[in-house]
């Protein structure tokens, strides 16, 4: 066909046909995975909020969602997902919101007056909120950020905490800390005050640490299933007042504490050569673990290897395994990067693949050790006028890091799994979650549609969070004893009743006695449904 002999109009037609038809080819509804089956519930009006959460027991869900002034309590039955709207429980707001969370058979809603924080039981099925319980306060002040830099396991919200709350794996106990203020060439003080399910308390205790804040910070913190309290921290060789690990020389410390014993027990992670650039503490069948990523002495910038360190009885680093990322592996990744940047898909000062890597999730099976990652991190922006300043945020939620470690210290398998996620107000329907269901490893995250048919070398296309586009929700599956991995579509908004998935709280969902996920999605107009997503059964 030649275009230069076509009239004006035909010409115009042709191109308006072959664009649409272009759009159409990618805008087709994807083949969705058959290991999933999804259910919607009734739609409901939207209830503006700053907060939203969703909890799960028996027969029951519970929606949590905090307004500027109040807290709405909405019941729904988990069979067909339809709100009672008898129970509906408009709470009054007493104080600062801190966080929500499942205790036993009711929801605590956390929040603080002044030094002073509070827990309210509200009922699953019934038009209950309990009066509130005085769970944490000290006569000495409490310092505005309890300053644990980890926000594994925590519920952040975005937010300087007074107060980190946290539970312990099986949710028979919780821990509450703070930090007592004092000067920086002083010894630290932090408050540990930890409690049953039911908010009764267990233990509580001020512990001097063995150094000031000026060369200490804290990383992560946790209490295990017995209700003991662990902890790790960054100790520098000498006062660094922005504590820059990229530039200043560190080590870190893992402590132990018992209610039943005042000595504050320590050890170092010791890794060759290596310093420890992101770790998270978990406990398994009783046993307590240190696990996450290093980095060289000589590149503190990126990640260049996995850990697990056993702790014993007395709270002591035991043993530590580690290997380094396979070099064949790596080799391959850089070259293409380069090959990315030569053809244009990607800026060459974009960040490096092993940079700002973060600990999601470890998952332990069958001696092997599961350790999930994710590249994010945050830029701010200020900007001044006559009227003046205004802070801006941008938060990255980038490519997943999965490499499992054997207990013999070598890497079974390792993937690098492209995706690119951008927000302004904070994680939302960002990020991923996982979930491990006969013997592999599904890693769910929401996308944008076009990237399901790019191959894992290609850079992605980016994903706005709350910009509705045509999205979709995505799994990567990986076989946890082979390592083999594939990309699948699970839904569409189209599936749930033309609803916005760029909307959905993706890691504040429900979870039901038989693995089965409940979220709350958004359908871009005046409503909200409850979407259940459960394995199919084969």
């Amino acid at each position: 066909m030649n275009l230069n002999t076509l009239p004006a109009y035909r010409f115009i037609f042709l191109v308006a046909f072959i664009a649409c038809s272009a759009k159409s080819a990618f805008a087709q509804k994807p083949v969705l995975l058959e290991d999933f089956k999804f259910t919607t519930g009734e739609k409901y009006k939207r209830i503006k909020n700053i907060n939203t959460y969703l909890f799960a027991s028996g027969d029951h869900i519970l929606s949590l969602k905090k307004g500027r002034n109040d807290m709405t309590v909405q019941r729904f039955t988990a069979k067909d997902l339809k709100e009672d709207v008898k129970l509906r429980q408009i709470i009054e707001d007493k104080g600062d919101f801190q966080t929500a969370m499942k205790l036993g058979e009711k929801v605590v809603s956390f929040y603080t007056v002044r030094d002073k924080l509070y827990g309210q039981k509200v009922a699953f099925s019934k038009i209950v909120a309990e009066q509130p319980i005085l769970i944490g306060s000290d006569k000495e002040s409490i310092d505005n950020d309890f300053g644990f830099k980890s926000t594994y396991g925590f519920d952040a919200g975005g937010r300087i905490n007074k107060f980190g709350i946290k539970k312990s794996k099986d949710g028979s106990k919780v821990v509450v800390v703070f930090r007592i203020k004092t000067d920086d060439d002083r010894a630290d003080k932090i408050g540990v005050s930890v409690y049953s399910s039911s908010l009764a308390e267990l233990w509580s205790r001020k512990i001097t640490m063995p150094f000031p804040s000026a060369v200490m910070e804290y990383e992560d913190f946790m209490v295990d299933n017995n209700g003991d309290f662990y902890m790790t921290a960054s100790i520098f060789n000498s006062k660094d007042a922005n504590k820059d690990k990229l530039d200043s020389s560190y080590r870190t410390e893992f402590y132990k504490v018992k209610g039943s014993d005042k000595e504050l027990v320590s050890s170092e992670i010791k890794l060759s050569s290596k310093v420890v650039s992101n770790a998270v503490i978990e406990e398994h069948n009783g046993a307590i673990k240190v696990a996450g990523f290093y980095a060289d002495n000589s590149n503190r910038k990126e990640s260049s290897g996995v850990f697990v360190s056993n702790v014993d009885q007395s709270g002591k680093i035991m043993t530590t395994i580690q290997s380094d990322f396979p070099s064949q592996k790596v080799e391959e990744l850089l070259a293409n990067r380069e090959a990315r940047i030569a053809e244009g898909t990607q800026d060459k000062d974009d960040k490096s693949d092993f940079e700002n890597i973060r600990v999601n999730e470890v998952i332990f099976t069958n001696g092997a050790y599961t350790i999930l990652g994710e590249q994010r991190y945050v830029e701010v922006f200020t900007t001044s006028s006559s009227s003046g300043s205004r802070t801006s945020y941008k938060y990255y939620y980038r490519d997943i890091l999965a490499t499992q470690l054997s207990d013999k210290g070598n890497i079974n398998w390792m993937h690098k799994l492209p995706k690119s996620q951008l927000g302004s107000v904070g994680k939302r329907s960002m990020s991923y979650i996982h979930s491990l269901h006969q013997n592999k490893h599904y890693l769910f995250f929401v996308d944008d549609f076009t990237n399901l048919k790019r191959s894992f070398e290609e850079f992605p296309q980016r994903y706005y969070d709350g910009k509705k586009e045509f999205i979709y929700m995505t799994t990567y599956i990986i076989d946890n004893s082979t390592g083999q991995v594939s990309k699948e579509a699970i839904l569409t908004g189209s599936d749930i009743r033309n609803s916005r998935l760029d909307a959905i709280e993706l890691s504040k969902y429900g979870t039901l006695s038989d693995g089965t996920r409940v979220f709350e999605v958004f359908d871009g107009k005046n409503s909200n449904l409850l979407v259940k997503i459960s394995y199919a059964k084969k």
